[in-house]
């Protein structure tokens, strides 16, 4: 039975805590799973009455994602936590370990997620439609899907560098006229591993020692890096975000991105609770934010969606770039590759 129930993406420990286990049960056991239709699913969802959001998109986001969607489903109240990506993998982690299950949805940066996949507090989900979703923006396995992406970029001060001299390449910066002009973001280790992959290991280390001795300025946060770029701290930085770039030079500020294909592009993806108290809400919840609909209010926001159909508000002109999404899965490398980052730039 428990089998029958969990093949079709719910949770058994969910629907034994339901006071509509039976009746819901039965409609579980009794109908193929290909035969749920979108209709039955959100009749069940009417009856759990609420879905339960943890996400560390930033709280406007949600509030007008779930206003929007409490509009379409009327019947159902969405609760949320907001907090960073640690904060929500810790939120759930620490509930599991004392057997409290209250979460439906969550969404984090993908190393949190893949933490949270590999203690087991996932559920596969089935995508409503997984064309719009290009290879690596889905997990293989099913429990996850991309919600909006991060893309990596160089950028420069456009006082202090006239366009036809800024970097066009990573390799660029390795000229000697850059040479401690240069902000960098030593505690972005994922940028390290996918440099590595992209580069290969070696021509990778290479790269990154030569980039070490330009002896470049270190901080540790890529907001504050588009903000001493545009202060004019430096002349250019080597890994911040593409967006934080784009607003910060719409707001004024003499900043300008510059994105190198493949583009390396960190993933935020959203997720199944394994254990989800109300997994037909959960679902319909998670397949608005995956929708179009949801998607554009994402890309509205400032966000760059998942979906290769809707084209981010914030970066105009980027549709159809080669990009290189970043696995979750690299999670499994990050302490020995941060100490080998800390060992090549600052001899630690």
């Amino acid at each position: 039975m428990i089998d029958n129930v969990e093949s079709c993406g719910y949770s058994w420990r969910a629907f034994s805590r339901s006071p509509m286990k039976v009746p819901v049960l039965i409609l579980v056991l009794l109908i193929p799973c290909s035969a749920f239709s979108a209709a039955s699913v959100e009749e069940l969802a009417r009856a759990e009455g609420e879905v339960v959001f943890y996400s560390s998109l930033n709280n406007e986001q949600i509030v007008t994602l779930r206003e929007a969607f409490q509009k379409k489903y009327p019947f159902l109240k969405v609760d949320f936590f907001r907090g960073t990506s640690d904060r929500v993998l810790q939120k759930i982690t620490t509930e599991a370990q004392v057997g409290r299950y209250s979460v439906d949805v969550f969404s984090s940066a993908g190393f949190q997620l893949h933490s949270i996949k590999e203690k087991g507090l996932t559920a596969s989900h089935a995508v409503e439609e997984p064309a719009a979703f290009p290879k690596g923006f889905r997990d293989a396995d099913g429990h996850w899907t991309n919600l909006h992406s991060l893309y990596l970029s160089m950028g420069y001060n456009t006082k202090l560098v006239a366009a036809q001299e800024g970097p066009k390449r990573y390799d660029d910066l390795l000229q000697p006229q850059w040479k401690g002009k240069i902000g960098f973001n030593i505690r972005d280790v994922e940028w390290f591993v996918n440099m590595l992959r992209i580069k290969g290991r070696e021509s990778g280390l290479d790269f990154m020692r030569k980039l070490a001795a330009q002896r470049p300025n270190y901080h540790e946060a890529h907001n504050l890096l588009a903000q001493l770029l545009g202060a004019g701290e430096f002349h250019a930085v080597v890994d911040t975000y593409a967006h934080i770039l784009a607003r910060e030079r719409a707001r004024g500020a003499p900043v300008q991105w510059v994105l190198v294909e493949p583009v390396i592009t960190y993933l935020h993806p959203v997720a199944v609770a394994r254990y989800s108290p109300h997994p037909n809400a959960g679902r319909l919840f998670l397949n608005f934010l995956l929708s179009k609909e949801g998607q554009a209010m994402l890309s509205a926001q400032g966000r760059i969606p998942s979906r290769s159909d809707v084209e981010p508000q914030v970066l105009k002109m980027t549709k159809g770039m080669k990009l290189f999404p970043s696995d979750p899965a690299l999670a499994r490398e990050y302490e020995a590759a941060n100490k080998e980052l800390r060992a090549i730039f600052s001899g630690k």
